[in-house]
Order: structure tokens, then C-alpha cells, then sequence
């Protein structure tokens, strides 16, 4: 079942992508940060979080927002789903689910930004996979050697 994410959920969905091992101590904080702020604010202005919970288990989540200063443009900040669980469909689930609730808002694209290193390599063919196009590359932008790759997708 994918419903909206509850405050109370924050330390599992922390713990959750934490224990993927894809993302750096720095997200990780980032990520807290970002839930704290949207049940505080962000969810008032647009932004939109997501849990994916199968028998009381969560499995996954989401995070986007509108772009600001933008038409229709939105982005996805956040997704992830439990290490063990990965491949066997549940992150394919969620950016459907992220898709379709978009198109219902008269979103016309979605952008994902990712890293270049070969650790996300699996991230960048998931997208591609679902008909994300790489977009554009902006080189050393998280780190000298990781650029940060856009997919783009529209969804009219």
C-alpha cells in the first residue's frame, strides 16, 4: 500500500536509505533534514512524501516537490527502497505512483538528479529503464570525478 508519509515514520525512513548503503553520511543527514522540514513547512507548499508499507513493513519511499519559478516542472528528490528488497519491483511501484499522482496535477515533466560514479550505476539504468533520458551532466558538481547526471521525463 503506498500512503503519505506520517511524521512518525521519519527515523524508519532515515534508517531505511541508510541501510541501502547508496547514499553518503551527508545525504543521510540531508534527508532528516529535509523530512523535518516538510512536515514543518514544505508539505504546505507543494511537496509531497510517500511510504510504501506492505503488512506493516515499510519497504520504500518517496520524496518531490514543484520546482519553484517553473511551470508544470517538478522534481524527485528522494527514492528509496529497503536493501533486500530491491528488484523485486517496489521502486518501480513507487515512480508510477509518483508519475500518475503528477499527471493528476497537470505536471508536464519530472527531473532526477543522480551521481556519475559507478555506485550508481543500477540508479542511472532503473531511470532509463522507465524512460528517463539523460538530460544533461554538470562535471565534479558533487565532488572532483562524480558529476551530477539529470534525467528528464516528460509526463504530457
Amino acid at each position: 500500500m503506498i500512503r503519505p508519509t506520517h511524521p512518525d515514520d521519519t527515523p524508519t525512513l532515515v534508517a531505511l536509505a541508510d541501510a541501502t548503503g547508496m547514499f553518503k553520511p551527508i545525504e543521510i543527514k540531508a534527508l532528516q533534514e529535509v523530512l523535518d522540514d516538510y512536515f514543518a513547512t514544505n508539505q504546505r507548499e507543494g511537496h509531497i512524501a510517500i511510504t510504501l508499507e506492505e503488512n506493516g513493513e515499510v519497504l520504500g519511499f518517496t520524496y518531490y516537490a514543484p520546482a519553484p519559478m517553473t511551470d508544470g516542472t517538478w522534481q524527485l528528490w528522494w527514492i528509496a527502497v529497503r536493501k533486500g528488497t530491491q528488484g523485486r519491483g517496489y521502486g518501480a511501484q513507487l515512480l508510477h505512483h509518483v508519475e500518475e499522482d503528477l499527471r493528476r496535477r497537470g505536471a508536464r515533466v519530472l527531473f532526477i538528479e543522480t551521481g556519475s560514479v559507478s555506485h550508481y550505476e543500477l540508479t542511472r539504468r532503473f531511470y532509463r529503464k522507465f524512460g528517463y533520458e539523460q538530460h544533461a551532466v554538470l562535471a565534479d558538481f558533487y565532488a572532483a570525478g562524480d558529476s551530477m547526471i539529470v534525467f528528464r521525463k516528460s509526463l504530457g
